[in-house]
């Protein structure tokens, strides 16, 4: 325990002066005089001996009460002094530590997270939008200024996307100057010069041969006249009819990698429409993913072409198709159509019933569907690279369309007469596949 010990401390009595030494070990008392300074402590215990005999004079009852009134009112005045001192020396000391300017609290702690602070210079030095660590270091691996930017830069001739789009323009004009040479009369190997000289050379012997089949014409009319009436008979006809085109429509889209679907039956964009029979989507490989063609079917006696060319407008729209095709039944079509009729991109073609039911190729129709994949994947190929020529393929086309009428009109007079037919269905045939060869070489191309 801590002894506080008086030396020549005087106190000042009637008789004179007292000179005495104290050791004070009473804790009570060493607490309440720990609290001062040790250069007032000397009076702190004057004073506390003054309060002390005072109280203990008071216990006599020979002691006037106003003495004791006065000696506690000092005493309590002496407290109340060195309290108020106490709290303005405790008041400046906490302002001295936490006073928000000057404090050293808040010093302490701006010096560390300040703006100029240690934590905030740590900060800058690894996140600086300027000179950050890690702002450099993604600049450097993925800034304007990297390798990596430089090599996605279209404007940078060594950059990926330039090499890229170079290597689809140099593929992409080989491979339509190889389509369109197949497709120019003016080149002498062309699969469209070898088709005119073979059909020049065809229809000439056709036309030689022609005088000795006319003793045999009227039968082979009464024959086709026959078969035709039997394919008219009822609305049923028109009903399976249509369903076995759907089946025929269905296995042509899946052999080209398309999807096919019967809507006869369903509304379509347009409200209580049901109008657009079959549509066909093309697939992703196609070049043109996702675009549809409407397929209108008709089997129906004195139908105008202004008739269905409105009719195949409203399935386009009805079924939201990029193109469409208008099948007529062979013997149904409008005069103006004949067997194959293109007006902008749609197509106005018939399918002959016995070649349906004995599953033989329907030409018109596949010539048909596979030109406007051709031209609906050639379009999208322009809006992508703007490199294709799309008139000069179109009017090459055209040609190929020409020579598919043609055909049509060698395959009407075959049929029409009965000697030597087998001969001239089979040089269609040829022409056809060679037609179907080339569209098909046109459709991998692009």
């Amino acid at each position: 325990m801590e002894n506080l010990t008086l030396e020549k401390n005087y106190v000042a009595n009637n008789e004179g002066f007292l000179e005495t030494t104290l050791l004070i070990t009473d804790p009570v008392v060493i607490k309440y005089l720990s609290i001062f300074f040790e250069s007032e402590r000397n009076d702190k215990i004057l004073e506390a001996l003054r309060v002390g005999v005072i109280a203990i004079q008071s216990a006599s009852p020979t002691i006037d009460t106003n003495i004791v009134n006065d000696k506690f009112m000092q005493v309590q005045t002496t407290i109340d002094t060195y309290l108020n001192g106490f709290k303005g020396d405790l008041k400046e000391r906490l302002e001295g530590y936490f006073k928000a300017e000057s404090g050293a609290v808040p010093r302490s702690l701006d010096s560390f997270f300040g703006q100029n602070g240690t934590m905030s210079q740590m900060m800058n030095s690894y996140f600086s939008s300027d000179q950050g660590k890690l702002t450099n270091l993604i600049q450097q691996q993925v800034g304007p200024s990297s390798s990596f930017a430089k090599s996605l830069d279209p404007n940078n001739k060594d950059g990926v996307l330039s090499k890229l789009e170079i290597m689809v323009q140099t593929h992409l004009q080989e491979k339509t100057k190889e389509i369109i040479n197949q497709f120019s009369l003016d080149i002498d190997n062309s699969a469209l010069s070898r088709l005119q000289t073979s059909l020049f050379a065809k229809v000439g012997e056709i036309q030689t041969s022609n005088t000795l089949f006319f003793g045999q014409l009227k039968q082979a009319l009464g024959i086709k006249e026959g078969k035709d009436t039997e394919f008219a008979k009822g609305t049923e006809k028109g009903r399976e009819f249509e369903s076995a085109l759907y089946e025929k429509v269905a296995a042509l889209a899946k052999q080209l990698g398309d999807t096919s679907e019967n809507v006869r039956s369903i509304v379509g964009k347009i409200p209580r429409a049901k109008v657009g029979d079959y549509v066909l989507t093309l697939g992703s490989t196609s070049g043109a993913p996702e675009t549809n063609i409407a397929i209108e079917v008709k089997k129906e006696q004195n139908y105008k072409l202004k008739d269905a060319v409105d009719e195949l407008k409203l399935a386009k729209e009805n079924r939201e198709a990029a193109a469409g095709i208008f099948i007529f039944a062979k013997g149904y079509e409008p005069a103006e159509v004949g067997d194959f009729h293109k007006i902008g991109n749609d197509f106005y073609v018939t399918v002959d019933e016995e070649q349906l039911a004995s599953n033989q190729p329907l030409l018109f129709l596949e010539t048909a569907y596979k030109i406007i994949r051709i031209l609906l994947v050639t379009s999208k190929r322009v809006q992508e690279a703007r490199e294709v020529d799309l008139d000069k393929i179109k009017r090459e086309l055209e040609n190929v369309l020409q020579n598919t009428s043609r055909i049509s009109e060698i395959i009407t007079k075959a049929r029409t007469i009965k000697t030597n037919s087998d001969f001239i269905l089979t040089l269609a045939d040829t022409l056809k596949i060679e037609i179907e060869d080339k569209i098909n070489e046109i459709v991998t191309s692009i």
